[in-house]
């Protein structure tokens, strides 16, 4: 007969055992670096950026950070008031 395996310990609906799922994660971060490595580099180039009254010069990078935070930002403050809502 087969052994019966404990799945309290692997994440809901998995049949992976838990250390393959965090070596899984591990991979996946590690990737996921990588790729946010070449991306800045490909983009160490200056963008003009205009406000309404003056005009500012930045990395392209910097830019594209500030504006996945602000993003991040306007999403997670709609879910709050969606969820407030009801």
């Amino acid at each position: 007969m087969g052994s019966v395996r404990d799945k309290s310990k692997s994440p809901a609906g998995s049949d992976e055992p838990p250390e393959r799922m965090g070596n899984v994660r591990l991979v996946g971060i590690g990737l996921a670096a990588v790729a946010l490595g070449w991306f800045a580099l490909a983009n160490l180039g200056s963008v003009s950026i205009r406000f309404w009254i003056s005009e500012r010069r930045a990395p392209l990078i910097l830019v594209i950070v500030i504006a996945g935070l602000l993003g991040a930002l306007i999403a997670m403050l709609a879910q709050r008031y969606k969820s407030r809502r009801g």
